[in-house]
């Protein structure tokens, strides 16, 4: 099975897998139903965007520099809501699915 994923992963873009990865956390961010689910779902949304913040603060990343400060800026405004007593999980899965869509190269 796992042999299968990686043979599908590698027939995939990076950027579709990167999409992917928005998505499945938008997903668990709109399904979350009690305070567990909740609370991983955070967990792993604010882990997602602390990574791409780095990432993006990184001088040998090739995207041009306006465009990482703009992705970094939005990365801190979700950590930041994401923080928050009572987070919004609808506009932060929107957010990530914006990404996502981004990424895959939907408008």
């Amino acid at each position: 099975m796992l042999k299968a994923y990686d043979t599908a992963s590698a027939l995939r873009s990076p950027r579709d897998q990167d999409a992917d990865v928005f998505r499945h956390f938008s997903a668990l961010l709109r399904s979350a139903s009690d305070d567990l689910s909740r609370t991983r779902a955070l967990a792993g949304t604010i882990t997602l965007w602390r990574t791409v913040m780095a990432a993006n603060l990184d001088p040998l990343n090739p995207l041009p520099a306006p465009l990482r400060a703009q992705i970094v800026s939005v990365a801190n405004a979700v950590i930041r809501m994401a923080e928050q007593d009572q987070p919004n999980l609808t506009t932060i899965a929107t957010i990530g699915d914006n990404f996502a869509d981004g990424l895959s190269g939907r408008t």
